[in-house]
């Protein structure tokens, strides 16, 4: 089975680092995990037997499953919605719905983090040297307390409201948005109530009309096909795989 654990962020990156976290294989065949969408980026290394490997991973717009093989060892740290800019360094647009070789934007700096992580001989040894790895944050921008209002609030806002938030007309807040998250606002609102649904899916198994209401969704058919486009599952086939899964339901993991 998967093992999957989240550290909490030291004080000076809780405002732009939702958590850090590892997920390690160690039985004998390869297991296949779904990757759903979060609103987030993550800087990931991965351990194989043989090989280390630095990436950048940029926001979703979709599900994707991924085989973790026996012996493999993946650690991250998880930028929230529209704070990972400055530390990843490029366009949010130009990682989305991918992984980059992080020594391509970062260079020596990338490989001497890669060589650091390598050395490190625990997933906790891992996390720390991450966080080191990491500046302290600046005070968040009006753009980005506008973010994180979006995030409060799952996602349940119109677009003119989050750009009347960030002081800006709607039209240049859909360019700052994709600059920083890699979504457009209305995308990256879906993707928050999806995500703030999921979490709550398995509290109310068999009543997705009133989970679907209390999370913003005009009906249960809208949640439905929702859920489906981000999970590819029901709400009840999510729920069912997240009771057996030790990963959580993978909702989070990156």
């Amino acid at each position: 089975m998967l093992s999957y654990r989240e550290q909490l962020p030291p004080p000076r990156l809780a405002e732009a680092v939702e958590c850090f976290w590892s997920l390690t294989h160690e039985s004998a065949s390869a297991i296949t995990h779904r990757v759903m969408p979060d609103g987030c980026a993550d800087i990931l290394f991965m351990r194989s037997p043989n090989v280390t490997t630095l990436f950048a991973v940029g926001a979703m717009t979709r599900f994707e499953d991924f085989e973790v093989h026996p012996g493999h060892e993946l650690v991250g740290v998880r930028f929230r919605a529209g704070m990972w800019r400055a530390h990843i360094g490029i366009p949010g647009e130009r990682i989305t719905d991918r992984r980059t070789q992080l020594e391509a934007l970062w260079g020596a700096r990338a490989r001497t983090l890669r060589e650091r992580l390598g050395e490190a001989r625990s997933p906790e040894a891992c996390m720390a040297t991450l966080s080191d790895a990491m500046p302290t944050v600046a005070a968040r921008t009006p753009v980005q307390r506008a973010f994180a209002w979006m995030e409060s609030v799952h996602g349940c806002v119109t677009v003119d409201d989050i750009a009347r938030h960030a002081g800006l007309s709607p039209r240049q807040f859909r360019r700052v948005c994709l600059d920083h998250t890699g979504l457009s606002p209305k995308l990256l609102a879906q993707v928050l109530r999806f995500r703030h649904a999921a979490s709550r899916v398995h509290m109310h198994a068999g009543d997705h009309a009133g989970l679907s209401i209390d999370c913003g969704y005009f009906d249960q058919s809208h949640f439905i096909a929702e859920f489906q486009r981000f999970s590819g599952r029901a709400p009840g086939a999510s729920w069912r795989s997240s009771a057996t899964n030790d990963v959580a339901g993978g909702v989070h993991v990156r």
